[in-house]
């Protein structure tokens, strides 16, 4: 006879052995995902593969020697080994996650799109996050090229986000067909904003930011105002003496790299 008591209880077990789940599966809700914000070096990379996070971000740019795309926030270098985009895609597929590539030059879309499709990222783990007017531009070639990859609309502005603007991110995502998320950051969207974009049905609405005094009520908050899909926040108090003097170090890499 099967002790299914028993048998529950080693399945729970085991589970919670090997914690939570950070694979991306089709149709799970953007309220689940836990976003590992920057994953541009190889460094940051790792350590988002120790996390629980089942969504990893990263900032796509020319590299500053003009020889490829690569992973990159700044426009000048940035501490650690920065991945190329094929590397961090690669990478990214295997590991299960949700794929958010955030594309800070949109002029080079062309070879972006290019590269993801080498790669064949499974499109339901896949986001593109533009500005707005880029999406404008790219929309409606990276929904043919992957009708099931999510879209992220950006607000028209970079102020307060009201009525108006939200009615403009509307009006953008029924334009290039869902799956959409509207994206704006925490401290600049409106309720009204949060009604016009509950109007289009299944949207989720994902917010972000850095230097929340309290994370974990700031989370509860948003839910209840009826954001509902990724909330990515982070605390902290802007940055230190050590950190300016790698800006400073990393500016004189960047201008070296141009000069020679």
């Amino acid at each position: 006879m099967i002790d299914r008591v028993s048998s529950r209880s080693s399945t729970a077990r085991t589970a919670q052995a090997q914690g939570p789940d950070t694979t991306w599966h089709r149709g799970q809700p953007l309220s689940e995902a836990r976003n590992a914000h920057r994953t541009n070096t190889k460094e940051q990379f790792q350590d988002a593969l120790k996390s629980n996070a089942n969504w990893f971000e990263g900032d796509i740019r020319l590299e500053i020697d003009g020889s490829g795309i690569e992973m990159r926030h700044d426009k000048q270098h940035e501490s650690g080994d920065n991945l190329t985009l094929n590397e961090w895609l690669t990478m990214g597929k295997a590991s299960g996650r949700g794929l958010k590539l955030d594309v800070k030059e949109p002029e080079h879309m062309a070879a972006i799109l290019q590269e993801i499709k080498k790669v064949g990222i499974p499109e339901e783990r896949l986001m593109l996050n533009l500005g707005f007017d880029a999406m404008n531009q790219w929309g409606a070639e990276i929904r043919r090229q992957f009708p099931n990859a999510t879209l992220a609309i950006n607000p028209p502005t970079d102020g307060k986000v009201g009525a108006a603007e939200a009615r403009k991110m509307v009006e953008q995502a029924k334009k290039f067909g869902d799956p959409v998320n509207f994206v704006v950051r925490y401290d600049k969207l409106s309720d009204e904003a949060i009604r016009e974009f509950q109007k289009h049905p299944g949207a989720s609405i994902s917010v972000w930011g850095s230097g929340v005094n309290d994370v974990g009520a700031t989370t509860e908050q948003l839910k209840r105002r009826g954001v509902n899909g990724m909330i990515d926040l982070a605390g902290g108090h802007g940055k230190g003496p050590d950190d300016y003097l790698k800006d400073g170090f990393n500016w004189v890499r960047t201008g070296l790299d141009k000069w020679l």
